[in-house]
């Protein structure tokens, strides 16, 4: 108790060197907090922003290779190179991917189930203009098809789930397809069907006969407004209160013969669109098709937040340095005075360690009421601050040239959600920040003494008085 008190004396005794050393460690830990609050927040941002979005890639054909590289069929159309869902699959394991939105549909019959608006399309091939049509396209005569009267839909994430998202779609009884074999199905097909929740149906892919039966179980009933026949025909196969729901997985799981698929694929950054690119010729891409990343929507939602960051960073470490050294030559003024008591305290035969814990708790007390009201105003002023900063760091990347990655598309599509450009960070003092101004805090403090400590470590009490004297 001796010694904190005689450190409480000398905090007063020593005011105007104290209050100098205070004033700089005020101005060192509210820049502290300021920079750590933005450092620790736009870093939690960032990891958020890159495991919820990257940079989207699309596939999109040539036409001038299109034209040049292919050919016309008898009705002089081009048709696009196929990318086979072996392809979609593989391209989605390349280490540049983040994360791809699958969807797979697959046309399939049922004897046991009805389609709404079921006869039209087998009126139509059982027509003369089917059967002219088949007549024209092959020398040779065609077996009349298995009109579908279902369509599966398999998603890989239920934020690709438009119709629900816009509303057009809404659950009304039973819940999402979450196991492998569940599905949903429309009211109107319900009813029609007589299907409830539980119940199980086979269907059989009408584009692959060889492949076996795929077994679903009702577990939701959705309601939906959406145009029954958007083509304006009377085919049950495309009424979408026909469309069967359920898992890209169930779908793949079962067979990826005879089923379409579509992706979209996310990458980790724009900056392995190269990479990307060149996986995916490995793979079987055909050179008509451009590879499109969306580098223009990912660079305005991180890009900003990215330069807080590393401004803040630097800011930091700026002030830490020059928060230092202040400090240093401060100690090295202050020891003329304080070494004398030093020598004093010494010759009279206190301990070292005691001498070096009594300045200790004078750093302890100044650094604690500095930490306090650095730490106060740092926490009021770190919100203006990012915000200006980061107003200042959006408009330099709306005018900085995107680089070229490809066609630039306009979507701003995340892996789950959509997503605009940030306007500004929630600053916040995240515990990791505490910590971090906590270790600085004593740093600083122990700089405020260093000098002193010195000289208690190195040199006798005589030796002190003498350098006095």
């Amino acid at each position: 108790m001796y010694l904190i008190g005689h450190a409480l004396k000398n905090i007063v005794r020593n005011k105007g060197w104290y209050l100098l050393i205070g004033t700089v460690l005020i101005v060192s830990f509210m820049s502290v907090t300021v920079s750590a609050m933005i450092h620790f927040t736009t870093t939690a941002v960032i990891d958020d922003y890159s495991d919820r979005f990257g940079a989207s890639v699309y596939f999109t054909p040539d036409l001038r290779k299109l034209l040049t590289l292919t050919k016309p069929d008898e009705n002089g159309m081009y048709h696009n190179p196929e990318i086979t869902t072996e392809q979609y699959i593989v391209f989605s394991k390349s280490d540049a991917v983040k994360n791809t939105l699958f969807q797979g549909s697959r046309q399939t019959y049922s004897d046991g189930l009805i389609g709404l608006d079921q006869g039209g399309e087998e009126q139509f091939y059982a027509s003369d203009a089917w059967k002219n049509f088949t007549a024209a396209d092959s020398h040779d005569a065609q077996p009349q098809r298995q009109a579908p009267n279902t369509t599966v839909l398999g998603y890989s994430d239920s934020s690709i789930m438009e119709d629900f998202v816009m509303g057009l779609r809404e659950l009304d009884e039973g819940n999402f397809f979450t196991a492998p074999g569940e599905c949903m199905v429309s009211r109107d097909f319900a009813d029609l069907n007589g299907l409830k929740l539980g119940d199980s149906f086979d269907l059989q892919d009408v584009n692959s006969t060889q492949v076996a039966p795929l077994h679903l179980t009702v577990c939701g009933i959705y309601l939906d407004i959406t145009t029954p026949q958007p083509d304006g025909t009377d085919w049950a196969v495309n009424n979408r209160r026909n469309e069967i729901l359920t898992s890209f997985s169930t779908l793949k799981e079962h067979s990826i013969e005879g089923l379409y698929v579509t992706a979209v694929y996310y990458l980790t950054s724009p900056d392995l669109a190269s990479e990307f690119e060149s996986y995916v010729r490995e793979n079987g891409l055909n050179e008509i098709y451009h590879v499109n990343v969306d580098a223009a929507s990912y660079n305005s939602i991180v890009k900003p937040v990215e330069s807080l960051k590393n401004i803040s960073t630097t800011f930091l470490v700026v002030i830490l340095l020059a928060g230092g050294v202040i400090l240093i030559l401060l100690s090295m003024l202050g020891v003329r005075e304080r070494k004398y008591e030093i020598g004093v305290l010494r010759a009279m035969g206190m301990q070292k360690s005691k001498v070096v814990f009594g300045l200790i708790c004078e750093s302890i007390c100044v650094m604690v009421l500095c930490l306090c009201i650095g730490l106060g105003v740092g926490c009021v002023i770190a919100q203006p601050v990012s915000n200006a900063i980061m107003d200042g760091q959006a408009d330099l990347v709306e005018q900085q040239p995107q680089p070229n990655f490809g066609d630039i598309l306009s979507s701003t599509v995340g892996t789950n959600e959509t997503v605009s450009a940030l306007q500004e960070v929630e600053i916040i003092l995240a515990p990791e920040g505490i910590v971090f101004i906590v270790m600085i805090s004593l740093a600083l403090g122990l700089l405020t003494n260093i000098a002193g400590i010195f000289y208690i470590t190195r040199y006798e009490p005589m030796k002190i008085l003498s350098e006095r004297s």
